[in-house]
């Protein structure tokens, strides 16, 4: 897997985005998303007067949407002089290929598309891109390689959840709850978590066994409370350890456990302020951190370029990653940091987080940052 590590400083209106790159030799797990590439000089503040940036979101509801990606999105385009258009599919697929079309006739130069099917939106994908609208593939992989595809390394994320839990428990029952089917980050997880040393897809180890998984209809906490209850009656509540894919999730694991009296490790993702709580009290192993600000002012940056008629494949910082399904698309990986009970300090000193939420509920001086 190529890794590309980049930092964004945004301050009094300008922003920098810096880009540097290294190679490894992907494992036989993860052959299927490589890349390779990437520029290693910081590209310019860029212009964009008079641009109309249209963003689709596939669920505003989400917690992170609102709070942090659109925030940044809508300031580094002000930045740039650009204007900001959205709309929500609201977990429709369907809706979001109307929604892509409505935003292109409202004047939307560039796309930013949050997919709630990487599949189904293909067909408005390719409408816009023939209309001269390039789409910025946003968090979740878009299957085209006309788009730029702008996330953070997703299987790393889950090599860095894996190996937080299995530094707890390395043996014994795991419970294993992933994304919707139809997003690819989903799979991407789960690749991680075999690079970490979980057995695959229907595989078993010595130390491990894997006796329930299941992919999580739009990601619901509440469907995954439910798989989760429904795996405990199955094992007899004997169940030693629990990857979950995102916090959104886990906060519905995190309910199933307590309805048993259980505790055990359990992972997540996003730096939701209930996860990050969970750390603090010790209910929640590890909460892989994916500054969604930086994601937001790079995808801005992006977006400004390609107003300015830049083509993909010539994005300063972007770099080749080669999708599950063979295509090659061009890309900016964003490096995630998982935060433990160990460094929680961290999210406090970047603002993600007011100590009150962070230590709501925890005995004073048990962890750092409380």
């Amino acid at each position: 897997m190529f890794n590309r590590k980049f930092a964004a400083l945004v301050a009094a209106g300008a922003m920098a985005l810096a880009a540097c790159s290294s190679s490894s030799t992907p494992t036989p797990a993860a052959s299927s998303g490589g890349g390779g590439g990437g520029a290693t000089a910081a590209p310019s503040f860029v212009q964009a007067a008079g641009c109309t940036v249209g963003v689709s979101w596939n669920n505003y509801q989400e917690e992170r949407w609102a709070k942090w990606d659109e925030p940044a999105i809508k300031a580094g385009l002000a930045a740039a002089g650009a204007k900001y258009i959205s709309n929500d599919a609201k977990s429709s697929a369907a809706t979001q290929t109307t929604n892509v079309a409505n935003l292109i006739s409202q004047g939307a130069k560039v796309l930013i598309v949050l997919a709630q099917d990487g599949t189904a939106i293909k067909t408005a994908v390719a409408a816009a891109t023939q209309a001269g609208v390039p789409v910025i593939a946003y968090d979740r992989l878009i299957e085209d390689p006309s788009v730029f595809y702008i996330t953070f390394d997703n299987v790393l994320v889950g090599k860095l959840q894996a190996a937080a839990v299995l530094k707890q428990v390395s043996k014994g029952n795991f419970a294993i709850i992933k994304g919707n089917k139809a997003d690819a980050n989903a799979d991407f997880l789960r690749m991680g978590y075999v690079q970490a040393g979980i057995p695959d897809v229907g595989q078993s180890s010595a130390d491990i066994k894997i006796v329930g998984e299941t992919y999580t209809d739009n990601w619901t906490p509440s469907l995954a409370q439910t798989e989760m209850t429904q795996i405990l009656t199955a094992n007899n509540n004997k169940i030693d350890a629990v990857l979950s894919e995102n916090d959104g999730m886990a906060t519905g694991v995190s309910a199933a456990l307590a309805a048993q009296g259980l505790k055990v490790p359990l992972s997540g993702q996003d730096g939701d302020k209930a996860a990050l709580n969970r750390i603090a009290l010790g209910t929640q192993t590890v909460d892989v951190w994916k500054d969604s600000r930086l994601l937001g002012t790079t995808a801005a940056q992006v977006a400004a370029q390609l107003c300015n008629g830049t083509k993909v494949d010539a994005v300063v910082g972007g770099g080749k990653f080669t999708t599950p399904g063979g295509n090659n698309v061009n890309s900016i990986l964003l490096t995630p940091d998982p935060i433990t009970k160990d460094n929680l300090q961290d999210v406090l000193a970047a603002g993600w987080i007011s100590k009150a939420d962070l230590c709501q509920g925890v005995t004073a001086g048990s962890v750092n940052g409380c």
